[in-house]
């Protein structure tokens, strides 16, 4: 999962241990011990046999790189945006680009915020691309663990971009949505719309993740995470 680029209030980020993965375009990328730990638990909750770990392995390479490229999908529009280069962390929730320089106006701070999702959208569309020519040029039965990287590929490029969307803070969806009513608004008072916007859309998204889900505890604890986040916002914008 990966966190929003601009965060226009303090918002408490993750403190784990990190090690700087390399510099690329003048941007420098982290990855945190509990990143390595959000792949872990994709790759070993779904394995039942020795036979299943390449398919699940294949989790590893879809969330590294689609998360790193969608980061610097946001950073590159830091840096088209005259911010200069920023720092890239791979972390527990998935990842932030981080760019102390940055204040956007509105329109600058919609580009920044969808910048990452249209990166994620590309990776959709490429999986999705390359599975139809596999299976257009080679036999159901030939490359069956590329079939599955790129079905894979396709299906959680897909969920994220629309879970990313919503209008959820400190999301994309969510903070598109706050430059958007800061063009009519001062920023206090479309922060503290945007967290009520997030609170009535996480409300709604866990009662259909109770009902479709039967519970579902990782994407409850998700929702859980972000609410608190939200409530914290909306506490803020009040004491101000």
């Amino acid at each position: 999962m990966s966190c929003s680029p601009i965060v226009p209030m303090r918002i408490r980020q993750s403190t784990g241990p990190r090690w700087k993965l390399a510099t690329f375009s003048g941007h420098t990328i982290y990855v945190e011990a509990w990143f390595l730990a959000l792949v872990a638990f994709f790759v070993f909750s779904g394995l039942q046999s020795a036979q299943q770990l390449p398919y699940q392995l294949m989790w590893a390479p879809i969330l590294f790189f689609g998360i790193l490229l969608h980061e610097l999908g946001h950073a590159a529009a830091f840096k088209k945006s005259g911010f200069g280069t920023s720092t890239i962390v791979l972390q527990g929730m998935g990842g932030v680009a981080i760019n102390h320089r940055a204040n956007p106006n509105p329109n600058q701070g919609i580009f920044i915020a969808l910048a990452g999702p249209a990166v994620t959208l590309a990776l959709a569309l490429l999986s999705f691309g390359g599975l139809l020519a596999l299976n257009a040029l080679a036999p159901a039965n030939a490359w069956p663990l590329l079939r599955h990287l790129l079905q894979l590929s396709a299906m959680v490029n897909a969920f994220w971009l629309l879970f990313n969307l919503l209008p959820i803070f400190p999301m994309d969806g969510g903070q598109a949505l706050f430059h958007v009513l800061r063009k009519r608004n001062p920023q206090r008072q479309a922060l503290a719309n945007v967290a009520k916007i997030s609170l009535g859309t996480l409300m709604l998204a866990a009662a259909l993740a109770l009902y479709f889900l039967n519970g579902g505890i990782f994407i409850l604890l998700i929702l859980g995470f972000f609410a608190y986040t939200n409530w914290q916002l909306l506490e803020q914008t009040r004491a101000r």
